[in-house]
């Protein structure tokens, strides 16, 4: 928010000094006339550009280079005296001035008391989040994706590794750090505070110059961040309140920025770390599986289900062919095929549950027991409600699986 009210208020004291020492003459009644409307313009301008958004908002420029309480003082300063020689329209005209620059005076201390009033939270996460919208939109987070995506691609080979996603992380946060983002903060910090299991700077050189207050700075940023999952998390509402906070300390918006772009290049990296540990935990997942005694009855009980619910029988290409007896024939030659051991241990995720059963049934409708397209047939299921299109898909990944020749070789055994 530009605002140029010190300079409007400035020239119109100018004015109003001029008169003040001015001779009377037959045209001061229409200088303090202009004078007035010009107040009163300064005054509704201030009221409905500043006042009402700083009485809804935590705004961060409403006051650059301007003090409000310091204005409403020095407006009052500037009414004028009642002259002796006045005829009574000058009198009439000197007291809607004076009566101009009080009610100007007012909106100034408002506004200023608004400025400092307490903010509600939900205030600072939109203060936060449109800084954050206007930096994602800046040609300095493009740049940043840009240069990320070189670094994993040309340094990582398209994978990094958990050593370089927490080198990367450590860096980036050493580089917020230097910029100066929470020197105000780390000042008044005497006995930082450690956060064992997140990050470390233990790495550092004894000569690097952040290496005495390293976790200060740590300790001062996690003031406006979260740890969660592994991963640094910004609190709007914290992050809000120092970006509000602050506003008036020296280079206070370039500050702004730094914090957002280093905690942007975080984030990025953090999304390679949740991938890894999301490969991780499937990789544990699928070890407890591999090592728990495989359940046969489950999935063949579940499967004779759901091919027995009532959808079968309205898309079957041969309803008397493909009767129940079949259906119950069909799952448990699978499940004693060379194949059942793969369906029980991928039934044994249970994140892969719906796309397994998806699968055979796409196996089905490929062998010719079920009629239309994978779309239609998708439409036809109630998978908890899941998207249809979903649903095509999986169907759509039967034809992949290896046990795909054997339910075309079943079903045309059968015939």
């Amino acid at each position: 928010m530009e605002n140029n009210y010190k300079t409007m208020i400035a020239a119109l004291s100018d004015q109003i000094e001029r008169v003040r020492s001015e001779q009377l003459s037959a045209g001061t009644k229409y200088r303090l006339m202009g004078i007035a409307a010009d107040l009163h313009e300064v005054t509704e301008g201030l009221r409905e550009g500043v006042l009402v958004l700083v009485s809804r908002e935590a705004v961060l420029d409403a006051d650059v280079n301007i003090d409000f309480a310091v204005e409403a003082e020095c407006v009052l300063t500037m009414e004028l005296e009642e002259r002796l020689d006045t005829t009574a329209e000058v009198h009439e005209q000197t007291a809607a001035v004076n009566a101009a620059l009080g009610e100007l005076s007012g909106v100034l201390s408002e506004t200023d008391s608004q400025l400092n009033r307490r903010h509600k939270d939900e205030e600072y996460v939109r203060l936060y989040e449109s800084e954050k919208r206007r930096y994602m939109s800046s040609g300095t987070a493009r740049r940043a994706r840009q240069t990320f995506a070189e670094w994993r691609d040309d340094e990582c080979y398209g994978h990094p590794l958990l050593e370089n996603v927490e080198d990367y992380r450590v860096e980036k946060l050493l580089s917020l750090f230097a910029k100066g983002v929470l020197a105000t903060r780390v000042e008044h910090i005497q006995r930082a505070k450690r956060y064992p299991g997140e990050v470390t700077f233990e790495q550092l050189d004894d000569d690097n110059p952040l290496k005495p207050k390293v976790y200060r700075y740590y300790a001062a940023l996690r003031q406006l961040v979260d740890f969660k999952d592994g991963c640094l998390v910004v609190d709007p509402v914290r992050a809000g309140r120092h970006f509000f906070n602050s506003r008036h300390e020296e280079n206070a918006k370039a500050k702004r920025t730094a914090f957002l772009h280093y905690m942007h290049k975080v984030e990025l990296v953090q999304g390679e770390l949740l991938r890894l540990t999301a490969a991780e935990q499937e990789r544990v997942n699928s070890t407890s599986a591999e090592a728990a005694p495989l359940n046969f009855f489950a999935p063949s009980k579940l499967l004779k289900v759901l091919l027995a619910e009532g959808w079968f029988s309205l898309l079957t290409t041969d309803e008397k062919r493909f009767d129940l007896v079949w259906r119950e024939q069909f799952v448990e030659a699978l499940m004693h095929s060379e194949w059942g051991e793969l369906i029980a241990r991928t039934w044994a995720v249970a994140d892969k549950r719906l796309s397994l059963k998806c699968m055979i049934i796409g196996t089905l409708c490929d062998a010719g027991v079920l009629k239309g397209t994978y779309n239609q047939l998708s439409k036809q299921l109630d998978f908890d409600g899941e998207n249809s299109a979903t649903l095509a898909k999986y169907l759509g990944m039967g034809k992949r699986q290896p046990y795909a020749q054997w339910v075309l070789e079943y079903v045309g055994r059968s015939d």
